[in-house]
């Protein structure tokens, strides 16, 4: 059996990995939750899933985060604004031409691991997409990003030194009320 994999998301992982795929002949599926690539890099991304806000810039050199087949433009910033960013990476999905086989707003709802059955298959994923499509793969890509889901307590943090209680509403701030000590 031939190799054919799922792709999700159309970031820097994502991206990467399907011009690799596309290069070596692999059978490849892409899907991104969003209208364009560029994962968390999209400023106000319509699937809502972007940490970006309005004044970030990158923390690493442009030079040390240039792909080496792909370099940046010569006049980006040592340390560009996240708009050059986003646009860097849909000038990389133009580049390669990997735009045309993204599956864009669709996402994967459900993947499950079938298990390898040495007599008759070898194993591989069944996928369920946002369409309600089922589809069927040997490898899983999961290039959906990480900065996407806030790690937030479930219970409101309660000081024992005092009565103040922070209960968090985001992942930038909180909101504290305290009670007057006696």
């Amino acid at each position: 059996m031939s190799a054919r994999v799922c792709v999700i998301g159309a970031g820097c992982s994502g991206l990467t990995t399907a011009k690799r795929l596309k290069e070596f002949g692999v059978d490849y599926d892409h899907f991104e939750l969003s209208d364009d690539v560029g994962g968390n890099w999209y400023f106000k991304n319509p699937n809502g899933r972007s940490a970006v806000y309005e004044s970030l810039h990158i923390d690493t050199s442009t030079r040390r985060l240039e792909f080496e087949d792909f370099p940046a433009p010569e006049d980006y910033p040592d340390f560009p604004h996240h708009t050059l960013m986003h646009q860097y990476f849909r000038d990389y999905a133009d580049h390669f031409d990997l735009r045309d086989a993204i599956e864009f707003e669709v996402g994967v709802e459900r993947a499950v691991r079938r298990p390898a059955d040495a007599e008759e298959a070898p194993g591989g994923w069944d996928v369920e997409l946002s369409t309600g499509e089922q589809r069927t793969y040997t490898d899983l890509v999961v290039a959906n990003g990480h900065h996407w889901s806030p790690a937030l307590p479930t219970t409101p943090v309660t000081s024992t030194a005092s009565s103040c209680t922070a209960t968090p509403t985001s992942t930038r701030s909180s909101r504290s009320r305290c009670a007057a000590s006696g």
